[in-house]
């Protein structure tokens, strides 16, 4: 997951941040950016992140961790570390938080996982690591180093550890239906949160009947992951169905034997 800010116009958004460490340095997080394990309680296991410097001189990057957290209002947070209620920032030790990366080089950043003990844990625990570019601007950076510009890169990294077996109750819930427009098509919109204790990739479909019973048409909505107690809003383009009262069917594969469903009446105008 790469993730930015700038106050810049979007067109020159990637022009300005490759140029946010020092100069000639553009340090990447090689490699996936969500490492999962599992694991039971009171295990310990081992991971490493590895960054790259594509860039012809040093470069130097500051790793933390937050927790991370997203709704189906578009909004995601990058709370404080720990709090959450599956947060397992605390169980997460980086061997290093300051590293220079030399020109066209690579360094690997281990880290170490204690999973708790005792507390009934089970299901999906999960937060970031934050892979973030020192700039002129940094507490952290040296007195020698030069940037271009201030604006921030940063890359963000999931810890995701599942606890127990992957027979933990899972549970989807779905809310808001409704139709909008979107640069001139109808799309219909459902918002879904997972409401287990493991996280879930649901694909969702839209099935819609007429009045009568007789199916019209079958619309897909692409995967989304949801940890438990996230949520994101499913869009599906109903094309050119005509005009009419429709009866739906929501349905969402959790994956595996997981399978929800809603109802939906819909008045298409």
């Amino acid at each position: 997951m790469r993730i930015t800010t700038s106050c810049i116009a979007a067109a020159t958004i990637l022009t300005a941040l490759l140029a946010a460490s020092p100069v000639g340095a553009t340090v990447t997080v090689i490699g996936d950016f969500t490492h999962e394990h599992v694991a039971r309680p009171g295990e310990r296991y081992r991971g490493t992140i590895v960054l790259r410097n594509d860039g012809s001189a040093p470069g130097e990057v500051k790793l933390y961790q937050t927790d991370y957290s997203f709704a189906a209002d578009g909004s995601t947070d990058y709370g404080q570390a720990g709090q959450l209620p599956r947060s397992n920032a605390g169980w997460v030790r980086l061997s290093r938080d300051l590293v220079t990366v030399p020109a066209s080089g690579t360094e690997r950043i281990d880290y170490e996982v204690q999973v708790p003990t005792g507390g009934g844990l089970k299901g999906t625990y999960w937060s970031m690591v934050m892979v973030e570019a020192i700039t002129q601007a940094s507490p952290e950076a040296s007195a020698d180093v030069t940037v271009q510009l201030t604006h921030s890169v940063r890359y963000g990294v999931q810890i995701v550890t599942q606890v127990g077996r992957n027979d933990d109750a899972a549970g989807l819930s779905f809310t808001n239906p409704g139709l909008v427009r979107e640069d001139g098509k109808r799309v219909f919109v459902v918002d879904v949160e997972n409401t287990g204790q493991r996280w879930l990739r649901p694909g969702l479909s839209l099935e819609l009947y007429s009045q009568s019973g007789t199916p019209v048409g079958k619309f897909q909505g692409t995967a989304r992951r949801l940890y438990p107690g996230t949520s994101v809003r499913f869009k599906m383009d109903l094309g050119d169905i005509p005009n009419g009262s429709y009866l739906g069917l929501v349905v969402a594969d959790g994956t595996g034997d997981n399978l929800f469903g809603a109802n939906v009446e819909l008045e298409i105008e």
